[in-house]
């Protein structure tokens, strides 16, 4: 996709962009107020979504997310949230990396036995078969676990508890329990998700070291997500497999390949 910032007046940036198959759309984001939707102009797909083909739509939805990137990445402006932002993402490996193995396993030692003990999870959290909005056994789908960092991509807060996604085949949708905390606004905030593991580590599995990279490499995901989503190749560095964004406009089955 090829974008460009045509103009900024009375708090709206304007931008253009040309999506895969040459046709041009105009983007308008209101940085005045977050809750207003973007509007979208083009003239080469059904206005209406519900006319449009699944392959119309993920480039209507890849466009707009390629406009938002352009205008956070070109402007002054803060459009995407931290979590959308390659560079924080970034950010956030690198504190990671640079995290004291003893303060690495007191802020995610928690995270890590929730994954590898998603049975445990679910009846610490509640997610019982008779207790959840679904007919059926729930599985945890996804668990979140937020840290926040400073200017100098140090790790100075873990938010408490866990975030947790739980479905199963009756579910028309995701259901989400756990605490759901934010970091202040001095403070980037940086959340690893990744499914349960299917089975538990085997004896090469090395706790804590294994888990940061596993953490890592997530992130990493999350970046190579994040051009996927706006119809972009991912750089070379983050063009890995593995589980990255719980949502996006590509096809999951080609990236998101989960051992």
């Amino acid at each position: 996709m090829k974008a460009e910032i045509i103009g900024t007046e009375d708090g709206i940036i304007g931008v253009k962009v040309i999506d895969p198959r040459g046709n041009q759309h105009l983007v308008e984001i209101d940085v005045e107020d977050e809750d207003t939707e973007d509007l979208h102009a083009q003239e080469s797909y059904p206005l209406d979504a519900s006319e449009r083909t699944q392959e119309q739509e993920r480039i209507m939805n890849q466009v707009a997310a390629r406009a938002r990137f352009e205008a956070h990445t070109q402007t002054k402006y803060e459009i995407l949230r931290d979590g959308w932002d390659p560079h924080q993402l970034r950010r956030g490996i690198d504190a990671l990396e640079n995290l004291p193995s003893e303060k690495f396993d007191e802020a995610f030692r928690e995270y890590y036995h929730a994954l590898i003990n998603p049975e445990k999870t679910k009846e610490k959290y509640g997610i019982i078969e008779g207790s959840v909005e679904f007919p059926g056994k729930p599985q945890i789908v996804l668990i979140m676990k937020g840290f926040c960092i400073n200017e100098d991509n140090e790790v100075v807060n873990v938010l408490p508890g866990l975030f947790v996604y739980y479905s199963n085949e009756h579910a028309e949708k995701n259901y989400t329990t756990g605490t759901s905390a934010s970091c202040s606004d001095s403070l980037t905030q940086i959340t690893p998700m990744v499914p349960p593991f299917k089975d538990p580590p085997d004896d090469d599995f090395v706790y804590p070291e294994d888990f940061r990279g596993f953490m890592i490499h997530n992130l990493i995901c999350q970046i190579r997500d994040i051009y996927l989503n706006m119809g972009e190749d991912p750089p070379e560095q983050y063009d890995i497999q593995g589980f990255g964004k719980g949502t996006g406009n590509f096809d999951y089955d080609e990236y998101h390949s989960w051992k």
